[in-house]
Formats: structure tokens, sequence, C-alpha cells
């Protein structure tokens, strides 16, 4: 019976260590796009999880784009400015909503922003 329960108990704690590890490798990632025509993104909200967000943005457009995530008006990350490509960065974010936009003089005033959930 001894043996029976150890059993039990070491199968239970790899099972929470594989459960584990799983959520571990589940990358915490968004993807922002920019429209290749237009100033705006492709999308006006993302979610991520709280914690380290690695956030790629894609610029299919000839024009100059980035991704900045302010909270208020404090600057908590910020992609290279990039013409069709891909770039990536990384910001630690705890819960809470979160604005995203392009630096390009004019481009947030003419609707390219979003929100960004961390939840």
């Amino acid at each position: 019976m001894r043996r029976l329960s150890f059993a039990a108990a070491a199968a239970g704690i790899l099972a929470v260590t594989a459960a584990s590890a799983a959520f571990a490798a589940t990358p915490n990632a968004v993807k922002i796009v920019a429209s290749p025509t237009g100033l705006k993104y492709t999308q006006k909200v993302v979610r991520a999880h709280p914690g380290r967000i690695k956030i790629t943005f894609v610029n299919p457009s000839a024009l100059k784009h980035d991704v900045n995530v302010e909270k208020g008006e404090t600057e908590l990350g910020k992609s290279k400015t990039i013409t069709k490509g891909t770039t990536t960065f990384y910001v630690t974010l705890k819960a809470g909503k979160y604005n995203f936009y392009c630096s390009v003089p004019g481009h947030e005033d003419a609707g390219m922003h979003g929100t960004l959930v961390v939840s």
C-alpha cells in the first residue's frame, strides 16, 4: 500500500510539473499589423497575459510605421520604425489597459492607435 501511495504521489508531481512546463513554454505574444494601405493597424484591440510580452510588429506598407506602448503618458516600450518588414520588442506589463500607437508624426491622430488589454 505504501508503494502504491508513493507511486501515485510521484505521478501527480510529474503531471503538475509537465503542465507547468507546458504553460511556461506557451509564449505570451501579440502581433500588431499595419494596414498595407492607410494610416491604421488591422486590429484595434489585442490581448495578452501579465508579465513579459513579446510584441511582433508587421508593416507591409512602404510608409514608415512603428508601435509604441504607453500607460497614460508614460512610454513603456517601442518597436523600430520600419517599412515593408517585421520587428519584435518586449515589454513587461501588469494587468490593465494600455495604448499602442504609431509615433510617426500625424499617424496617431489619423487613427493609427489601439488598446492592449493585459489580463
